[in-house]
């Protein structure tokens, strides 16, 4: 049952029960952050916490431990075997952290949480293993270390578009040059774009699959691009709403079309690391070829995501699920909209290069962090001895906090994030306000393609953040 639009199971409608195996998640994540160092006891860790640089910031092998350990603990093999997990799942953990250190851990939750609630990210790990609590402890782990190994936060998402086209025109590293045009390419043709909300108020991605050729982009570029737009796609995501639309738009599909290789990333994206992340996957306008393939690659798929999958055919079978005046022309809708993409302008990153500004953003952020970790001890504890007043002021403060990291978020996105589609078109604006149906006069300035010679006249840096 809904409570003011919000699904059971998500913040804001939980049961008792589901409340309780978020704080029992939680407990393991603070024995796993270390929280006991924060409470007064290791005043030391805080201090060098403070002076800590975080020039590197997301980039857990060259953050500095204020512990010089590995996140591995004895506290944490007992909390884990407290909470019912295995031999076996408890040794892929230590495996899983082995090189890796609080610190580390700390910086990389608050990176992946971004703008979102920390709880939203738990709780979306909880629902997908059916809130086994150890295994959805598991899950979030394995997926904050896929997210380090991917490069998601110092790559992905500080260096996509612009600096993409200033290494398309590099002559020195020919193969650099190329995969970069490759990737830009993927988005000049339209193959992905995001465009409006569906009738629950999600956003709506549209996948245009008879743009594909596999031997156009190397698997290295398909999967950089499929992780720019699900990042992307975050930016868009504000509560009640955690989940996307994506229309695969089957129209003119053939054999040529099809590759195996990014569809099983895709899945596994949506499956174990962007877990709960689908509203509606809509397969549209599917030819009569698509019918043993779709066998193929159903039995790759959770039954959770088959269950969110539908087959349309018409405009009408789209209205179900997007208003007619939402739905573009191209799909036979009546909104006079259509895909073009805006290139990137020379210094729409510029405040990436003020590391100052931005290392102080990010020591309040790990401040902020550290204090909602306090609060959630505080929170669970209060909650364990049931003591209902202390338990509702510490849930009050804990809310608090949250709110001002969301804030500090978006107060340090432009100096880590590069600028894309959405934000030159104004869908994303700053401070995280989000338009779905932007006036095109806006932001004409932002229109502008720029010649290759402007930009040899500018000095345009692609920022490091490792």
């Amino acid at each position: 049952m809904t409570t003011n639009g919000i699904q059971p199971g998500h913040v804001g409608n939980l049961t008792q029960d589901q409340e309780a195996k978020l704080q029992q998640l939680w407990s393991i994540v603070l024995t796993l952050l270390d929280v006991k160092s924060l409470q007064g006891g290791d005043t030391s860790a805080q201090t060098q916490s403070d002076q800590r640089p975080s020039t590197s910031l997301s980039r857990a092998d060259t953050v500095v431990s204020a512990h010089g350990q590995t996140a591995f603990t004895e506290d944490l093999s007992r909390v884990l075997r407290e909470n019912g997990m295995s031999n076996p799942d408890i040794k892929s953990v230590r495996e899983s952290l082995s090189n890796t250190s609080i610190d580390e851990l700390r910086s990389g939750l608050l990176y992946t949480a971004k703008h979102d609630s920390p709880d939203v990210l738990l709780l979306r790990f909880l629902r997908a293993r059916k809130w086994d609590v150890s295994k959805a402890f598991g899950m979030m782990l394995r997926a904050l270390v896929w997210r380090k190994d991917q490069h998601v936060d110092d790559k992905v998402i500080a260096n996509p578009e612009l600096a993409a086209l200033v290494t398309s025109q590099n002559t020195v590293d020919t193969h650099a040059a190329k995969e970069c045009k490759d990737f830009l390419d993927q988005m000049r043709m339209g193959k992905c774009y995001m465009h409006g909300t569906d009738r629950d108020g999600r956003p709506v991605l549209v996948v245009r699959v008879r743009f594909h050729q596999p031997s156009k982009q190397s698997e290295a570029v398909i999967n950089r691009f499929i992780l720019h737009t699900i990042e992307t796609a975050r930016l868009l995501l504000a509560p009640p709403q955690e989940t996307v639309t994506i229309i695969f738009d089957m129209t003119g599909f053939g054999l040529s079309n099809m590759e195996y290789a990014p569809v099983k990333f895709i899945i596994e994206c949506f499956q174990e690391n962007y877990p709960e992340s689908l509203g509606y996957m809509l397969i549209h306008n599917a030819p009569w070829v698509f019918s043993g393939i779709w066998k193929i690659i159903k039995g790759w798929m959770d039954p959770v995501i088959v269950s969110k999958v539908n087959f349309t055919n018409k405009v009408s079978d789209l209205e179900k699920f997007i208003a007619p005046e939402q739905i573009v022309k191209e799909l036979k809708g009546k909104e006079d909209w259509t895909y073009e993409y805006v290139e990137p302008v020379a210094g729409e990153n510029e405040l990436m290069a003020d590391t100052e500004t931005r290392d102080r953003i990010y020591a309040e952020r790990l401040k902020i962090g550290e204090e909602l970790l306090l609060r959630t001890q505080e929170w669970v504890s209060t909650s364990q001895r049931k003591d209902a007043a202390a338990t509702t002021t510490a849930r009050e403060q804990r809310s608090e906090t949250i709110e001002s990291l969301r804030q500090n978020y978006w107060q340090l996105d432009p100096y880590v994030r590069g600028r894309t589609f959405l934000d030159r078109t104004g869908v994303v604006k700053p401070g995280g306000k989000i338009d779905f149906y932007p006036s095109p006069d806006l932001e004409p300035a932002t229109a502008k393609m720029l010649e290759v010679e402007h930009f040899e006249r500018t000095q345009v840096k692609v920022v490091d953040l490792q």
